[in-house]
């Protein structure tokens, strides 16, 4: 049929009219349709505001490392694997115990004795996974049971036979903490080689049946705290003065004695002798010779035949004309000024006293008897705990330093 050129036009226009309605329809539909909210990643676990982390301290370098709340690894598991990337050639210092979560809160009334426990355990001695382990084969004694016995073993180590005990202990247990050592001395002072239940079957020996094992301080991770008592907890940690450990656990060693089993590799307990140690007393020439520390042994007829030796900054003197027990016995304490005056920088006034017991303590360790009978200056440390703490801790530190020098010498072999 045929149709005007206006008709036409008419029909062109509707059906562009309707193509332009049908797209706006279609747009408007789908965008109904499709209208969401906005996207809402901002509520994913990895963006959304969180609660504030739980962390742990490091006990090596006190570093602070956080760990979400989202994230399934424990504290230990951060801690061990922080230790492990940071401080792996940190040989001696690998805290075990202190990767484990648990113990005793120390009871305000002991908190003064934190200083003399807070070190790791050696690592030779206690193991990981050996403290459930241990406590399996004694029975268990209450934190303050021990606490208690460890306060009364420092209150009492003013007196002057008290004092030469423990200075033998630190003799042999040097690697341990004060505290520690005052806790061995008391329970069992004729213990010569101390070991962790499960280290002894390492070694192929078992402690019998029976025996009694000797009750030290463990420094503790934290236990896990429940998310309604994790807000009292930080609380109750801001206002610890200072980054020390103050949860601590009961654990136990035996001594070689209370064990029975294949013998020990190397096993050797020094005799104390008075007599002159030729194998200390080069060893102790050859250390002074890798510090470039000069030890003169040339006649002073000028010099207080009273004076046995002395330590300088230009080095050490020992007067020759000495029998050589003598001779050694100056050496050793003139290596312990060397090292309380010159290296560590302890006041004159404590580093006579520290120098002589450092003495004894590395003499007695190598079976060398320097002959020390009576500490009655012990007593005016006593007056202050903390003045006894830091002395006791300046003894153990200089003796240590010594003692561990010289076995690098001569390697020794120890559980």
């Amino acid at each position: 049929m045929y149709r005007t050129t206006q008709q036409q036009t008419n029909d062109v226009v509707g059906f562009g009219m309707f193509l332009l309605f049908m797209g706006f329809t279609v747009g408007l539909v789908k965008s109904v349709v499709t209208d969401e909210p906005e996207p809402q990643t901002k509520l994913l676990p990895m963006t959304e505001t969180r609660k504030p982390a739980v962390t742990v301290t490091c006990p090596i370098c006190h570093k602070v490392i956080e760990i979400p709340e989202y994230n399934n690894t424990t504290r230990s598991g951060a801690l061990k694997r922080h230790i492990d990337r940071e401080h792996k050639s940190t040989v001696g210092l690998y805290p075990q115990a202190l990767l484990i979560e648990g113990g005793e809160k120390v009871p305000l009334k002991y908190r003064d004795l934190i200083g003399w426990i807070g070190e790791p355990m050696p690592a030779y001695s206690l193991a990981v996974d050996l403290l459930p382990a241990v406590e399996t084969e004694v029975k268990t004694r209450r934190i303050d049971e021990v606490l208690k016995q460890l306060k009364e073993g420092v209150e009492g180590i003013q007196d002057s036979y008290q004092f030469r005990l423990f200075l033998t202990t630190m003799s042999k247990f040097h690697d341990y903490s004060i505290g520690n050592q005052i806790l061995i001395m008391i329970q069992k002072p004729e213990a010569v080689r101390v070991a962790g239940f499960n280290t002894w079957k390492d070694l192929g020996r078992w402690v019998r049946k029976g025996e009694k094992g000797i009750a030290i301080m463990a420094p503790m991770m934290p236990p896990k705290l429940k998310p309604e008592k994790r807000e009292q907890g930080e609380a109750e940690a801001e206002t610890e003065t200072e980054p020390r450990p103050v949860f601590f656990k009961v654990v136990y060693i035996f001594d070689v004695s209370q064990t029975e089993g294949k013998p020990l590799p190397e096993f050797d307990v020094p005799v104390l002798t008075g007599e002159a140690n030729e194998e200390l007393f080069t060893d102790l020439l050859a250390h002074m010779k890798q510090r470039s520390v000069s030890v003169d042994f040339d006649s002073r007829p000028h010099m207080d035949p009273g004076i046995k030796g002395f330590y300088s900054r230009t080095g050490i003197w020992v007067r020759p004309e000495e029998p050589g027990a003598q001779q050694l016995k100056t050496l050793l304490h003139e290596i312990a000024h060397y090292y309380s005056e010159g290296v560590f920088h302890i006041p004159r006034q404590d580093a006579e006293t520290i120098a002589e017991s450092a003495a004894f303590v590395v003499g007695t360790h190598f079976g060398f008897d320097t002959g020390v009978r009576s500490f009655p200056y012990v007593a005016l440390w006593a007056k202050d705990k903390k003045v006894l703490e830091n002395n006791l801790g300046a003894i153990r530190r200089v003796s240590t330093t010594i003692i561990e020098a010289l076995e690098e010498i001569k390697p020794r072999t120890r559980v």
